[in-house]
C-alpha cells in the first residue's frame, strides 16, 4: 500500500524521507538470527550502522562507543522485559539510551521502555512465530505469521524515515489477519513524558506535512558520518 498518492507528493515525499535519514545517524542493533531474518528488511537499502555479529552485539564496549556516535538507536529481534536477548541491552545501558530516539522491536519491549522512560517507536507482545500465536490464544497458520512479518518489515522500511511513522505503520500494517489485528494493537510511541497508542483514522492535514516540509532548511547538507562508504551497503562501511 502506498502513501504517496495520499499525504505527499512523490517528489516531495521522496526528499524528506532522504533529509531525515541523511540527518539522523542510525544505529541498528540486530543480533543474527534465522528466526528473525525477515526484520532484515527495515532497514534494507537503507545507509545506516548495522551490528549482526554475536560478539559485537553482546560487547557493551562496542556498543557503548557505537551508541554514543549515532542518534538513533534501532534494537531489533527476540527479547523480554528486561532488554534485547543476545545482545548488551539490558538496565546498564539505559542511561544511554534515554538519549537517544529509540525503535525497539522485540516482544514486551513496551516494559522496557515504559520502566525506563525511553523515548520512540516499540512493540509490546509481538507475534511473530506459530508458537507465540498460539501461546496467546491465537490459532494461525505459518503462511498466516509469515504474511504478517513481512507486511510489517516491509511497510516499516517505508515509513521510518517520515515524521508520521507511528500513525502510517498503523494504517499500513492492517488487514483481517488475526495476527495482524493482535500485533497492530501493540504498536506505541512516547515522545518525552507522553505516551501515544495511535488511531488507525488518524485524520491526515495536508497544510501539516507541508509545514514540515517548509521547515527543512534548504542548506541543510546530509551527513553520513567520517566512516561513510557509498559502497559499503547497509551501513556505515557496511555491516559489523
Amino acid at each position: 500500500m502506498s502513501h504517496e498518492s495520499e499525504y505527499l507528493s512523490p517528489s516531495m515525499d521522496e526528499f524528506i524521507e532522504e533529509m531525515i535519514s541523511n540527518r539522523v545517524k542510525t544505529l541498528v542493533i540486530h543480533p543474527d538470527d534465522r528466526s528473525t531474518d525477515f526484520l532484515k528488511e527495515i532497514y534494507r537499502g537503507k545507509y545506516w550502522t548495522v551490528v549482526n555479529d554475536h560478539n559485537a552485539c553482546k560487547s557493551r564496549k562496542v556498543l557503548t562507543n557505537l551508541i554514543k556516535k549515532h542518534d538513533r538507536i534501532i534494537m531489533l529481534g527476540h527479547g523480554y522485559p528486561g532488554g534485547l536477548f543476545y545482545t548488551a541491552i539490558n538496565s546498564d545501558m539505559v542511561y544511554l539510551l534515554r538519549e537517544k530516539e529509540c525503535v525497539c522491536i522485540w516482544c514486551n519491549a513496551d516494559q522496557f521502555v515504559d520502566k525506563y522512560g525511553l523515548k520512540g517507536f516499540y512493540t509490546g507482545m509481538f507475534i511473530s512465530e506459530v508458537g507465540e500465536a498460539y501461546g496467546n490464544g491465537i490459532k494461525a497458520s505459518q503462511d498466516e505469521v509469515t504474511y504478517s512479518n513481512n507486511l510489517f518489515a516491509t511497510e516499516l522500511n517505508k515509513v521510518i524515515d517520515t515524521a508520521f511513522l507511528p500513525e502510517l505503520i498503523k494504517e499500513a500494517y492492517d488487514g483481517e489477519c488475526p495476527v495482524i489485528r493482535f500485533n497492530n494493537e501493540r504498536l506505541y510511541y512516547r515522545d518525552d513524558e507522553d505516551i501515544y497508542l495511535f488511531e488507525r483514522n488518524h485524520d491526515f492535514d495536508e497544510e501539516e506535512m507541508r509545514d514540515f516540509y517548509d521547515d527543512l532548511s534548504e542548506d541543510e547538507q546530509p551527513d553520513f558520518g567520517d566512516d561513510f562508504d557509498p559502497a559499503g551497503g547497509h551501513g556505515l562501511n557496511s555491516h559489523i
